[in-house]
């Protein structure tokens, strides 16, 4: 997690290979994953997922297939609902 919060600050130059780096967290999900190690990644899953405008979202959903899309989307509404910024103070 502390390597992709030293990230954000150069999240223009990072975001698109963060695209890969998600795509593979996704493969993993697929195959099968701890949930142990699942939840430990999953602040940096976050903090990967926050560098990604719409474009790199929208690129992600393009190269995943639908099975995959049913095991993300559970982390995808994760991330929104408790780690995306949303304006409110």
């Amino acid at each position: 997690a502390k390597v992709c919060e030293l990230l954000i600050p150069h999240k223009d130059i990072f975001k698109k290979h963060v695209v890969g780096l998600i795509l593979c967290y996704i493969q993993v999900l697929n195959k099968g994953m701890n949930p142990t190690t699942k939840s430990r990644l999953m602040p940096s899953i976050y903090a990967l997922l926050d560098m990604c405008s719409d474009f790199e979202t929208r690129q992600i959903n393009a190269m995943i297939d639908v099975p995959s899309k049913t095991l993300f989307a559970p982390v995808f509404q994760s991330y929104q609902k408790f780690y995306q910024y949303h304006g409110q103070a």
